[in-house]
């Protein structure tokens, strides 16, 4: 009997896979194991030394950091409108000497409560016209720095400020740093008001990152950009060039970083733009590397026997349902549908079996309705196409109609016919929701011929549109009920002396129509109450004699195209008219999923 059963578990193709797979993925690493975990070891600690090392370094650049803020708020205070009234007003030498006094006391009062008034040696700020405010001077106002207009591209910066050298700007200097701001006039929309420069001493910069050097080894490299700010290699922007070149990223894979001398990382402060970069030399990273101990057989010996006894384990409680669940797929795809698989267990192979269950059952329902399906798509097909006879039955009536008048002689009769043809033609085909202001003006009058032919000629009409404005898009039939509408409210239907312009005009890429009358006019409180309707975002239904659903129509109809910026304007004045203003983006296409035909 135990023959039978190892021969069936040999015999397994899913038995065999499991079992090699085991044996695969177990005593492979297992004979490597001894190598492997001394690496994995060593690289912890390496990366343990590496994060540490970090976070000192993160630590002096916060330090760093905080140490630049504070400068960047002693700047803020030329921001304050009363502080920038005292600079305009220091027109003479007496308000001048004045106003710097003031500013003196308020920025030394702010460098004492920031703690680096020690470290500031000047304070200028340089007024537009070039003239030289010298706010504070550690030094003494003998030994004051000149400063000239600075270049252009500092007022493109980030806040309008900058840290630079002070040779960058005064050639006379050494070893001192000027930060730099462009102070914008409040009082006048994008002016300047003048520069603000503060100078500090380069011993602020090795007094915060000195110390890296001496106790992790670490060099120190700081630019923005453009230009290198400081370093503690010697070399010059050479050496830290050829050091940056030769040093592994720390996020670089740890092969990398093994076979690297140095590795480096940056920490940006963002408010002056500035990268400050961290080299650290990799024999003091990995000098707190240890061995490992090794391994013994017993370990693997023991590991082996887990192995196998696991992969008896997983023939019985995983493959003998898969295989049962697979022999079972090949009657699904055989075309039954009714098989069902006995759920043993309730782990994942268990709902495995579950999904099938379900899986069966939803296809044999499916395939049970598919052909009633067929059935109704089939019948909606049919009316689709009896749908498309009604507008051509009705096309080819007022064809035959219009023939029979000219032969009868009713010439106008004929004109009239040909017009309402035109005019259900251009309504109910479907190549779009736009068209051309040459195809919506053609079919307005085909519209107006019949009104005219109605009313006796009764109403003038008149159409205002650029010749090279014909092939601009807009709206389809979105004119004729504007002024159809002028036409019913506004000339009391056709009265005698009735004006009704149409104007088209283009102006920075905004198409605006408007359709003006002489009529009665709107009173304030209709026209408020039509302004009301159109801002509603729920559909406006018909109501005996009020007339503005075609507005609403066209008005949300261009919203929904174009955007709720643009639509319809109603301005009207009683008794002398009303103006209709249609407004849309003539350069901007509508989104796909919003060009879809409407009912009008």
């Amino acid at each position: 009997m135990k023959r039978v059963r190892i021969k069936t578990w040999l015999e397994s193709r899913l038995n065999r896979k499991i079992f090699l797979s085991f044996l695969t993925v177990s005593l492979i690493p297992l004979c490597i194991v001894y190598c492997y975990i001394n690496s994995a070891y060593s690289e912890k600690l390496r990366s343990d030394a590496f994060t540490q090392n970090q976070l000192t370094e993160r630590n002096t650049a916060v330090l760093l950091e905080d140490y630049l803020t504070k400068i960047e708020y002693i700047s803020n205070l030329f921001f304050d409108s009363d502080t920038q009234a005292m600079i305009r007003g220091a027109s003479d030498s007496l308000s001048s000497y004045s106003a710097r006094m003031a500013l003196e006391k308020k920025v030394r009062v702010n460098l004492d409560l920031f703690k680096v008034m020690a470290y500031v040696d000047q304070v200028t700020f340089l007024k537009q016209d070039g003239t030289a405010m010298d706010v504070m001077n550690s030094l003494g106002y003998a030994d004051t720095i000149l400063f000239s207009v600075p270049p252009e591209e500092v007022g493109k910066r980030f806040k309008n400020q900058r840290l630079m050298r002070i040779e960058e700007l005064n050639d006379s200097y050494t070893d001192k740093y000027v930060y730099l701001r462009q102070i914008d006039d409040l009082e006048l929309k994008n002016g300047t008001l003048g520069w603000l420069f503060i100078v500090f001493d380069r011993d602020q910069f090795d007094l915060l990152l000195q110390d890296l050097r001496t106790v992790l080894n670490t060099e120190i490299a700081m630019d923005d950009g453009e230009l290198l700010l400081y370093d503690t290699m010697s070399g010059g922007p050479e050496a830290v060039n050829r050091l940056r070149a030769a040093a592994v990223s720390y996020s670089a894979p740890p092969k990398e970083r093994r076979r690297a001398e140095s590795i480096s990382w940056d920490y940006r402060i963002e408010n002056l733009g500035i990268r400050v970069t961290f080299f650290d030399d990799m024999k003091g990273v990995e000098s707190n590397i240890r061995a490992l101990s090794t391994m013994t057989g017993t370990v693997i010996f023991i590991t082996v026997l887990i192995i196998l006894a696991a992969s008896f384990l997983f023939s019985e409680t995983i493959v003998r349902p898969v295989t049962r669940l697979h022999k079972n797929l090949v009657r699904v795809k055989e075309g039954d549908y009714t098989v069902r698989v006995h759920v043993e267990t309730r782990d994942e192979v268990g709902e495995l079996c579950d999904a099938f269950n379900g899986m069966a059952e939803e296809i044999d329902r499916l395939v049970n309705r598919v052909y009633s399906v067929e059935l109704k798509e089939k019948e909606a097909a049919i009316k689709a196409l009896q749908a498309q006879i009604n507008p051509h039955f009705l096309y080819n009536t007022l064809d035959m109609i219009k023939s029979m008048a000219e032969l009868y002689g009713a010439l106008q009769v004929s004109e009239m016919i040909m017009a309402l043809s035109k005019l259900f033609r251009y309504a109910t085909h479907t190549d779009g929701v736009l068209v051309t202001i040459r195809e919506e003006l053609e079919n307005l009058s085909s519209y107006m011929t019949i009104v005219n032919a109605r009313f006796g000629g009764r109403i003038a009409f008149a159409v205002k549109v650029p010749e090279e404005l014909l092939a601009e898009p807009i709206v389809k039939v979105c004119l004729q009920p504007l002024v159809e509408n002028s036409i019913s409210h506004g000339l009391g239907r056709g009265r005698s002396g009735g004006r009704i312009a149409v104007t088209v005009k283009k102006e920075d890429g905004i198409m605006t129509v408007t359709v003006e009358d002489n009529g009665g006019g709107i009173q304030p409180e209709r026209l408020a109450e039509i302004r009301g309707r159109l801002e509603r975002r729920e559909r406006v239904e018909e109501e005996s004699g009020r007339g503005n659903v075609g507005l609403k129509n066209i008005h949300d109809r261009i919203r929904l195209y174009y955007g709720d910026a643009y639509g319809i304007v109603i301005d009207s004045f009683p008794g002398k008219g009303t103006v209709v203003t249609l407004s849309y983006p003539s350069d901007e296409i509508p989104a796909p999923e919003k060009i879809k035909e409407e009912p009008i």
